[in-house]
């Protein structure tokens, strides 16, 4: 993690971004750029985050430990999101894990700072229920999907979503919890995508040789 200091570039990313329309009241004293390298930890799960997040470049991972130390991926982040709304609206509500996927740009807001000014903010308040429900639909419908297309299929959409720099290196654990497969069928299908000639394994990972046909499969959704 690395914050941005430069004002000249905290001016341009406002400027740049609907981000200030989303408040009622001038947010920038408030804020800060902070920069998340892949594998950052965004949020670290268990903690009740001082910050609230709106990343506008980037996407990360939401992850959540059980009790029997088993690690679920439970869905993704892309921007334009907030990040740490619930823990916001609930501040007794521990945070999930969130993890860089890209290299990711946030917006970072000192709750201490203005956390009265924020849960009584009517236009920051309906902005944010208009950005649960499209994340409460976006969960509807992967759910759906993942019921309803081959693992080829899936497994393509989720390669794609994944990568960074043409590089997939997904726990395959949390892959198959995440697609609803065995641990077994998930190899079965890497291994066709290898024999195929559209991955290829290296220690680092996956790498993707046949983009093009990783799309063409993700595009049969």
């Amino acid at each position: 993690m690395e914050y941005i200091r430069s004002q000249n570039s905290l001016d341009e990313y406002f400027k740049n971004t609907q981000f200030k329309d989303y408040f009622g009241f001038d947010i920038q004293p408030y804020t800060s750029i902070v920069r998340f390298d892949p594998d950052d930890i965004i949020l670290e799960e268990g903690d009740r985050p001082g910050r609230l997040y709106y990343m506008f470049s980037g996407r990360a991972k939401l992850l959540i430990t059980h009790k029997n130390g088993t690690v679920s991926l439970i869905n993704f982040l892309e921007a334009p999101c907030f990040i740490g709304e619930m823990e916001l609206l609930d501040r007794d509500k521990p945070a999930y894990g969130v993890t860089a996927i890209s290299t990711c740009l946030c917006f970072s807001i000192d709750i201490a700072a203005c956390r009265s000014k924020l849960l009584n903010d009517v236009t920051f308040l309906q902005h944010l229920c208009y950005f649960l429900s499209d994340k409460a639909l976006g969960d509807a419908y992967n759910y759906s999907k993942n019921q309803s297309y081959p693992l080829k299929v899936k497994l393509a959409s989720f390669i794609l979503l994944t990568e960074n720099n043409g590089l997939y290196r997904e726990r395959h654990a949390e892959a198959a919890g995440f697609l609803g497969v065995t641990y077994r069928h998930l190899l079965y299908v890497l291994a066709e995508f290898v024999k195929d000639g559209i991955l290829r394994k290296t220690p680092a990972g996956y790498k993707i040789v046949e983009l093009e046909q990783l799309k063409e499969l993700a595009e049969l959704e």
